[in-house]
């Protein structure tokens, strides 16, 4: 089945609630390729690599969370840059990109669809970037931290970099996914026993331990592949696209 570019375009930005976020990236299309779309690929970041796989693949576009413009940061069209945009044109793939409505969305954001197969429950947005809540947080069955980390490392399918400055027992979670070790400091002060987020730092170490919080830290890559995945989920049972996800290694 053969969709218009530009529908697609609109039922997302309805959808994702595009308008609602002040964003540091471009939300949506971000390169036009052919008008009509019946193949898509979805890939956390558009990187050299997933453009090549892309095009290899022969899709009509390609949805990622990270895209390559973002606002406030002029380039100038070299390097890696060039040959990005050289690939796309050149293949007239359309590249689309959805960063923190991606992250928020209450159905396939990259937060919300974990906590509930992470199995929490009674979820409250967490996590306020710019006035707008991204996170989540609730409450789970009591089990033991260690046990947690095991069902945090089994659905993100990567190992934990913990700071286990908490609770042996914990029965609440706070979870941002990507750069949002920051958000910790929200966390201890909303109470919560653990915090899970996809990057970490120095500080966090002294914070997790200061605040009597435990840290999980799953990986920026890892912990945002899962609204992109479920965004492809979506376009195919909307549009009837074909639907591959380039699943590209990043322990980061």
């Amino acid at each position: 089945m053969q969709n218009d570019l530009q529908d697609i375009l609109k039922v997302l930005k309805n959808y994702l609630e595009v308008d609602s976020f002040q964003d540091a990236a471009i939300n949506g299309l971000q390169v036009e390729g052919r008008p009509k779309i019946k193949s898509i690929a979805t890939a956390v970041s558009a990187s050299l690599n997933v453009i090549k796989k892309a095009v290899n693949l022969k899709v009509d576009a390609l949805f990622v969370h990270h895209g390559v413009l973002w606002k406030g940061k002029e380039q100038v069209i070299t390097g890696s840059f060039k040959s990005k945009l050289k690939l796309l044109l050149d293949s007239d793939i359309s590249l689309f990109a959805y960063h923190l409505p991606l992250d928020a969305h209450e159905k396939i954001g990259n937060n919300f669809a974990a906590a509930k197969a992470l199995g929490l429950t009674a979820l409250e947005p967490f996590g306020y970037y710019q006035g707008v809540p991204i996170g989540v947080k609730g409450i789970m069955k009591p089990c033991s931290r260690q046990e947690f980390q095991m069902r945090l490392e089994k659905f993100y399918g990567q190992s934990a970099h913990p700071a286990l400055g908490g609770k042996e027992k914990v029965s609440s979670c706070a979870i941002v996914s990507g750069g949002a070790h920051k958000l910790i400091l929200e966390a201890i002060a909303e109470g919560v026993d653990c915090y899970v987020s996809g990057s970490f730092d120095e500080p966090v170490w002294h914070q997790a331990f200061e605040g009597k919080i435990n840290f999980f830290a799953l990986g920026h890559a890892a912990t945002e592949k899962i609204g992109i995945k479920l965004l492809g989920e979506k376009l195919k049972a909307e549009f009837g696209c074909k639907t591959t996800f380039i699943d590209e290694p990043n322990p980061f």
